[in-house]
Formats: C-alpha cells, sequence, structure tokens
C-alpha cells in the first residue's frame, strides 16, 4: 500500500494501491504519526495543517453522571 500525496501541496490525500500519477504521488515510505494534516517535503513529514482546531470536550460516562447525580443528591440531603 502506498501513501498517496497530493503533487501540487505535498499534503497526504490517503492509504491506496493506484493513483493518477498526473495529479499524485504515490510514496513508499513509513506513515506519518502523530500530525493533524501530514505534508510530505520530499524527504519527511512535516505538520500541514496551518491552524488546529481545538478538540470537542468528551461528554461525560454513565458512571460519571452517575457520581456527580449521587453528589449532588448526598449534597441536597445533608446540607453539604
Amino acid at each position: 500500500m502506498k501513501r498517496i500525496i497530493d503533487k501540487q501541496t505535498g499534503l497526504f490525500i490517503r492509504d491506496d494501491f493506484t493513483f493518477n500519477e498526473e495529479t499524485e504521488i504515490g510514496l513508499d515510505v513509513e506513515a506519518s504519526q502523530g500530525f493533524y494534516h501530514p505534508k510530505w517535503t520530499g524527504t519527511e513529514w512535516i505538520e500541514g495543517a496551518t491552524e488546529i482546531p481545538p478538540q470537542q470536550p468528551q461528554a461525560p460516562t454513565f458512571e460519571e453522571r452517575l457520581q456527580a447525580l449521587e453528589q449532588l443528591e448526598l449534597e441536597r440531603m445533608f446540607n453539604l
């Protein structure tokens, strides 16, 4: 499988076995690790994103919600 890169921008598009040789580059290199939008410089991967959006907060789990409700009820019952 190859890493398919946009010829104009150098940005990673997808992993695939085929690619359009006119507009894409197919590389036999290790996958980029830890980049939001990987970009190939010709010799190495760099971060291609100019602005990384903030991560969305995770919704609390059922257990976390239950624990919070129990705490609120205890505070209400004992006026803590």
